[in-house]
């Protein structure tokens, strides 16, 4: 599916992360490998340190934090919103959806409209699109797209497949009616549920809900222990798919939007470890200087969240003045695909904080540190 929207753009980006960090060494010996096997994969992979929330910390609760954030430094006011769009797979309850949650954390005005998504690593473009499109298609002039995930309490502390990449994080990305003629946003999707296998967690759902059995634990054929509660990744599959299909998916929206892919000059893409970054920059034909690695060795891969955690981190400062064609691109579970290509640039704001923990919403000046380049 292919689709260009106009008289959209992003006016801001606040991205959040806990302030807890857990290092790769300190949890060598939750592994069940030999300590020089785990330092030689963890060089390789950009595995260093990653950010976790406590037990009393929810994804609503990151993204309350960051909207209190915006409300304080009067960068959204609160009484003017007209909708929000809330991306995320991990759910504070099943019943009701993570908008309300957060609706009713921050008291936002009854009329202001609210939608979730259920959505992984393509979860920032899929909320990108939906809120364009709620803009381009109704008097909504702008949208509050929220992208939030816990992503590490899905995987086991003694699987090295998925454990060290793992982070969680939230971000606020501000998206506005334009009436500027270039402000135009191109996107493009692809799906293969056959694959669906690949990147999976088994248990939880009606298929196969939660019991005793699904909790017992077992060593699979790579010497990493889980239980079917916790989430399975076959890095071989995901990796080919990766490297087979993003290339000429990036391509042919470039086709599709007119746009040289050699005028590109950042790409932002989903990042779940640093050598599969590479080798796609390798394949792409750009340096790898333009797309960036580093998010997985910081912060762990925080699922809807990366991509805008990656703007705010690595072009935070720039975007405040300097308009920039980037191209955004994400691949995770499903199996699924999408990119986007965006003039992003001259921002309002684009920060990056912290979390202070305990399941705080309530934002203290004392609380923020800028982590952003």
């Amino acid at each position: 599916m292919r689709a260009t929207i106009a008289g959209v753009k992003i006016r801001g980006i606040c991205a959040v992360v806990p302030e807890s960090v857990y290092s790769f060494e300190d949890e060598l010996k939750n592994f069940p490998f030999p300590e020089k096997s785990s330092r030689r994969l963890a060089k390789v992979m950009g595995f260093k340190e990653h950010r976790i929330s406590d037990s009393h910390t929810t994804p609503c609760d990151l993204a309350s934090y960051a909207m209190n954030y915006l409300f304080h430094r009067d960068l959204l006011n609160k009484t003017s919103l007209s909708a929000l769009v809330v991306v995320a797979q991990m759910a504070d309850h099943p019943i009701p959806g993570n908008s309300k949650v957060i609706h009713g954390q921050l008291n936002l005005p009854r009329e202001l409209f609210c939608l979730d998504i259920y959505e992984n690593c393509i979860g920032f473009i899929s909320g990108l699109y939906t809120a364009c499109n709620l803009i381009a298609g109704s008097d909504i002039e702008e949208v509050i797209l929220i992208t939030t995930d816990a992503a590490a309490c899905c995987a086991n502390k003694k699987d090295r497949s998925t454990y060290p990449l793992c982070g969680d994080a939230a971000a606020i990305t501000v998206v506005s009616k334009s009436n500027d003629p270039d402000d135009v946003i191109s996107f493009i999707f692809n799906f293969d549920g056959s694959r669906r296998e690949a990147l999976l967690t088994p248990a939880g759902g009606r298929r196969m809900p939660y019991s005793a059995a699904t909790a017992k634990m077992f060593k699979d054929e790579m010497g990493n222990y889980r239980n079917l509660n916790n989430l399975y990744m076959d890095g071989t599959a995901v990796f080919q798919f990766v490297m087979q299909e993003v290339p000429p998916l990036i391509e042919e929206l470039c086709r599709y939007a007119e746009i040289n892919k050699d005028k590109i000059q950042y790409h932002l893409a989903h990042q779940p470890n640093r050598f599969m970054l590479q080798k796609l920059a390798d394949i792409l034909g750009v340096p790898r200087e333009i797309l960036f690695n580093n998010i997985v060795e910081n912060f762990g891969n925080s699922s809807c969240a990366t991509i805008p955690l990656n703007i705010a981190f690595n072009l935070g400062q720039r975007l405040l003045t300097e308009r920039l064609q980037v191209c955004y691109s994400a691949f995770g579970a499903g199996l699924s695909l999408a990119a986007g290509l965006d003039r992003l640039g001259e921002l309002d704001f684009c920060e990056l904080i912290e979390h202070p923990g305990d399941g705080a919403i309530n934002y203290k000046p004392t609380d923020v540190i800028e982590r952003q380049k």
